[in-house]
């Protein structure tokens, strides 16, 4: 197995909106994040076939902010979610955010070394008709931080 994440610039960016549907609903929100010159767009792959990937946001003196993270649906539960951070990890320090309701984004960031740094209340208010994931509204967005630890 030969996974690797690579920068990809805007026009191959766009064969991973499909992959990044799970990640943001509505293919134009996607479009305007890859559109913005402080994102970069990457693909995530195994054995040359896509299996994944991200949208990273780089501001100047700011940990860099995840902003979409997808594994296609035929690849999920081999790692490759886990693969894809832990490449992200080692470029600097790193935020990234979920909401409230999705109880399996907030223990897979935890379990990656994530800890939780901010709440932003009502975040979600503009989705209507609310979002219930696991008999939980969707409303506040939980950010994650992760920074490599330094031996004392």
């Amino acid at each position: 197995m030969s996974f690797e994440l690579v920068a990809v610039d805007r026009a191959a960016a766009e064969g991973l909106v499909p992959v990044l549907r799970d990640a943001e609903e509505g293919d134009e929100r996607i479009r305007a994040v890859l559109d913005d010159p402080r994102c970069r767009a990457y693909a995530a792959r195994d054995d040359g076939r896509l299996v994944g990937a991200a949208v990273v946001r780089h501001v100047p003196q700011e940990p860099s902010e995840i902003v979409y993270l997808a594994v296609d649906a035929e690849h999920r539960r081999r790692g490759h979610g886990r693969r894809i951070l832990a490449a992200l990890q080692r470029r600097g320090p790193l935020v990234v955010g979920t909401a409230n309701s999705s109880l399996d984004n907030i223990a897979f960031y935890q379990r990656c070394g994530f800890r939780m740094l901010a709440v932003r209340r009502d975040f979600f208010d503009y989705i209507d008709p609310p979002v219930h994931e696991h008999g939980i509204r969707m409303r506040d967005m939980i950010i994650f931080s992760y920074e490599r630890e330094h031996p004392s």
